[in-house]
């Protein structure tokens, strides 16, 4: 189909099918963008959380080394699945991202994923002093926010919020609230760009700067999703009367 940025999940659980699939396929790994995801969001103090991401992080990597033959060797990206619910331990789970990469050197981007923005300001410049030994990875940026950004739920000042802090806003099931909602709307808006709502819909989010991650057992879906995509513009006013179909809220 054409794909090359791929997203191995925990919560998908299909880590060791894709690192086969990698392993049995002709692509060369460096045409490869091959994302790996940690959930350590239980965790509820800084030492917790520090050690269950690292363990993580290290766990995803040897799944998909072991079931690649060794192909797979280091993520270009890996990503928090969910933010802790208090500053210490979401400092720990960052840090914990921080040396995965720049010490040990497995990965090449940091992401998070359903960050707010004042965990996204935790995590980047903590509210701990240095006395206090942790923090140690103040400053790095995440390079993604995966949120469930979409037509059906757009919060007001989300992108410019990310973009601020220099980060990437892609979108996580961008169509399964979308689609059961307003499809017919969106089908209409189609028809005079040749294109079926699920397009219409990944669109938006491309028009609105982000980007999105999608599944689905149907081939002909892929297809549709990357190569009917990036061929047509919704025009100012598709843009606003697809906006306005779901009102936006905070962010």
């Amino acid at each position: 189909v054409g794909y090359r940025n791929f997203f191995a999940s925990v919560l998908a659980g299909n880590q060791k099918g894709f690192a086969e699939a990698v392993r049995d396929s002709n692509i060369p790994r460096d045409e490869l963008y091959i994302c790996g995801t940690v959930l350590s969001n239980r965790a509820r103090t800084y030492k917790d959380a520090y050690a269950l991401t690292n363990k993580g992080c290290m766990e995803n990597l040897n799944v998909m080394n072991k079931y690649s033959n060794g192909k797979i060797d280091y993520l270009d990206m890996i990503m928090l699945d969910y933010p802790c619910l208090n500053d210490e331990a979401l400092i720990g789970q960052w840090d914990a991202f921080a040396n995965f990469r720049d010490v040990d050197g497995h990965v090449v981007h940091l992401a998070v994923s359903n960050f707010s923005g004042k965990q996204l300001d935790t995590i980047t410049n903590p509210p701990l002093t240095p006395a206090e030994n942790v923090g140690l990875s103040a400053g790095i940026v995440p390079t993604v926010n995966q949120l469930p950004f979409s037509i059906a739920n757009h919060p007001r000042n989300l992108m410019d919020e990310n973009a601020r802090r220099n980060i990437h806003v892609q979108s996580w099931s961008p169509l399964s609230s979308t689609l059961p909602r307003y499809k017919n709307a969106l089908a209409e808006v189609g028809k005079k760009y040749n294109k079926g709502a699920a397009q219409v819909g990944l669109r938006w989010i491309v028009q609105n700067g982000g980007s999105y991650c999608v599944q689905s057992k149907k081939e002909n879906h892929f297809e549709e999703d990357l190569t009917g995509v990036f061929d047509f513009e919704l025009s100012d006013r598709d843009m606003e009367i697809l906006s306005d179909l779901q009102p936006p809220v905070g962010f």
